[in-house]
């Protein structure tokens, strides 16, 4: 929920889940069951950071993007999903001047996920 407060203090809401999506479909590509951390899993992580690293970040979100390949190895994921919600609340910060990104018509009791691809 939006609401007025300290003008100091901002709380950007990410979900790295959409841009994982937008670049890899609904291909699963993390999991915290060790059953389910398969080699298909690390290659989907793999694809994913390629496809950032490739241009995605830039035509998506407007900056190049310098992390370690080492993020993969996480089978669960919390490691990358770290850096995409750091590359969405990045991105809102670039668009402070236009209020973080949010649409001018965001419901205040609703909030927005902080992504281009959220307008």
């Amino acid at each position: 929920m939006l609401q007025n407060g300290d003008p100091d203090h901002i709380v950007v809401e990410a979900y790295p889940g959409a841009v994982a999506r937008s670049l890899i479909g609904k291909q699963p590509y993390k999991s915290d069951s060790r059953k389910a951390q398969t080699a298909q899993r690390l290659t989907n992580r793999r694809e994913l950071l390629t496809k950032l690293f490739e241009g995605a970040a830039k035509d998506r979100y407007g900056f190049e993007l310098i992390a370690s390949e080492d993020l993969c190895d996480d089978p669960t994921g919390d490691e990358l999903d770290a850096l995409l919600a750091a590359i969405q609340a990045a991105w809102a910060w670039r668009n402070k001047a236009k209020n973080f990104g949010f649409p001018t018509d965001v419901d205040p009791l609703e909030g927005w996920i902080a992504d281009p691809l959220s307008r």
